[in-house]
Formats: C-alpha cells, structure tokens, sequence
C-alpha cells in the first residue's frame, strides 16, 4: 500500500479508506445470502457511479447500479467469505482504490450445492462529504491465464 501523503492526518485518512474497504467486504456477507442492501448503502448515490458486474454490460447512475446489484443478488443464497486477495492498494485524501481477487462461496441460482466463486475485482473510492464512498466495482472471473482467443468475439 502506498500514499502520497505522510505525517499524522495521513494516517486517520488511510485508515477511514481502509475501514471503508473493509466495510465493503463486510456488506458482502448479507449480498452472499441475496440481500444487496447494506452494499448498496456503501455506493455514491451521484450520477456518475458505475457497476460492471460479471452478469452483464456496465450500469450506470445510482437506480441501474442497484438494479444490477439485486437481480446479482437474487440469485445467490447461503453465501460467505472465503478470502480477500488484495493485489493493490493506493489512497489519496479524497480518491482510492483497491484490486483484489475474491473468493468467496454460495448456492448459485437453483443448485443444490454451495460452490466456491473467485472474481477479480477492482473498485474505486471517492471521499463525498466526509465519508468513502465506492464510485465504481467492476467484477469478473478471470483470476488464472487464459489465451487472447478466449476475448474474440464470434
């Protein structure tokens, strides 16, 4: 983790951004069990707040970002957290983000069995009016190489 920034007030700072993301991943508990909500109460409610989850294209504007995050949502249950991979980390005073791989476990759709899910995440935070907000998440399941031929669209 690296800042621009040093001394004593840099430290609180860093910390609220890092309470932030841990508030996040901890939202992600009820959003495994098919509850989006205290996700959603994390995001910016500003226009310019995007979600590309790995469901579908990119969403933007406070009502389509939760829009997709219910109906992702909707289709996992009996979820939990496995493990937060944090590739990188970096924080300014009102800007940061973090790039991580997730592992986490639920029920997916109608199965029967809780299956591990593994995604590739980066999000992005914005200070609004004192508090860390996430301004974009964009999520998929890529974690392991894969060949070039597997983006070429047919």
């Amino acid at each position: 983790m690296h800042t621009d920034w040093a001394g004593e007030a840099a430290t609180g700072l860093q910390g609220d951004f890092d309470s932030a993301v841990e508030a996040f991943r901890q939202a992600l508990v009820p959003y495994l069990k098919g509850d989006p909500k205290p996700a959603m109460e994390l995001f910016s409610r500003r226009e310019d707040v995007t979600l590309a989850n790995p469901l579908g294209p990119p969403r933007r504007g406070p009502s389509e970002v939760a829009k997709a995050a219910a109906e992702a949502a909707a289709q996992v249950s009996d979820g939990s957290i496995r493990d937060f991979e944090d590739v990188s980390r970096y924080s300014t005073p009102d800007l940061g983000y973090v790039v991580a791989i997730e592992r986490t476990q639920a029920r997916v759709a109608d199965t029967r069995n809780i299956r591990p899910i593994a995604l590739r995440t980066t999000m992005i935070f914005r200070r609004e009016g004192g508090t860390w907000k996430v301004v974009h998440r964009h999520a998929d399941p890529i974690t392991t190489p894969r060949p070039f031929s597997t983006v070429i669209e047919t």
